[in-house]
C-alpha cells in the first residue's frame, strides 16, 4: 500500500497566477519535447534523447531555468519505459497478465479498491 501526503498550498492571488503560468509553460515544454521525440519515432528513426533535450532546453531555459532540463529528462524516462514495454510485448513478457487484461477491457484498466 502506498502512502500519499496531501498538502494544501496557501498563496495570494499574485503567486497563484505565477504558479499557474509556470505550470502552463512546463506543460508546453513537456508537450514540445514529447512531440519532437514522437516525430522521430514515427519516422522510424532512433529517438535522440540528447538532441531533443538540448533543443527544448535552449528554448525554455529563460522561462524554466534548470527545470526545462528536468522536464526533458522525465519525458525521456517515460519514453524509455514505453520502449521497454514494446520489447516485453514482442517477447510475450508483459507483466501481470497485461496482455489479457488489456484485450478484454479495450485498453482500460480498473483497480479493485475494496
Amino acid at each position: 500500500m502506498k502512502r500519499t501526503n496531501v498538502v494544501k498550498l496557501i498563496v495570494d492571488k499574485e503567486k497563484h497566477e505565477k504558479l499557474k503560468e509556470l505550470g502552463v509553460i512546463t506543460a508546453k515544454c513537456w508537450n514540445e519535447v514529447n512531440w519532437l521525440r514522437m516525430q522521430q519515432f514515427k519516422r522510424g528513426e532512433k529517438v535522440d534523447f540528447v538532441k531533443t533535450e538540448k533543443e527544448v532546453y535552449w528554448r525554455y531555459k529563460n522561462l524554466l531555468k534548470v527545470n526545462a532540463q528536468q522536464v526533458a529528462r522525465k519525458n525521456a524516462e517515460s519514453w524509455r519505459s514505453f520502449f521497454s514495454l514494446i520489447k516485453a510485448k514482442k517477447e510475450g513478457n508483459l507483466p501481470g497478465g497485461s496482455n489479457q487484461d488489456l484485450q478484454t477491457t479495450g485498453g482500460m484498466r480498473a483497480e479493485n479498491t475494496s
